[in-house]
């Protein structure tokens, strides 16, 4: 089930034409990654504190429309595979009100041990919370 969370476009997101900035989108996928991760009972920090990292291998992005200044956003993230030391989340950034898919993208993240930086296997308790196995 994805997670969901609704944004709202503040004035510092946008360019002088309260437009949102196209960089603006990572950070909220950011955001669904992490709460996605938050709803299994784990937190990113719970695994920083047990040496694993999460780091960004691949960013896909498809720009279909622009969010505006203060328009509610609903952005719906969900994981799509977990595969050795990735895990590749999907999102989708909508306009709550239109009902218009506004970005749609893919996000690889690999798994690796904080004081090596070389990739680990995705920690069983967090494939077993996100219902992949």
């Amino acid at each position: 089930m994805p997670n969901e969370l609704i944004l709202r476009p503040i004035y510092a997101d946008t360019d002088a034409e309260g437009v949102v900035y196209y960089a603006v989108y990572l950070e909220w996928m950011e955001k669904g990654r992490t709460e996605t991760i938050r709803d299994t009972g784990y937190t990113v920090a719970d695994f920083k504190n047990e040496g694993i990292i999460f780091a960004v291998r691949r960013a896909e992005i498809d720009y279909h429309a622009s969010a505006r200044y203060d328009e509610l956003i609903l952005m719906r993230t969900k994981v799509v595979e977990i595969k050795g030391a990735t895990i590749t989340f999907e999102h989708e950034i909508i306009n709550k009100k239109t009902e218009q898919l506004l970005v749609g993208g893919k996000i690889l993240l690999v798994a690796l041990k904080s004081e090596s930086l070389k990739p680990i296997r995705i920690p069983e308790k967090l494939i077993k919370a996100l219902h992949i196995i």
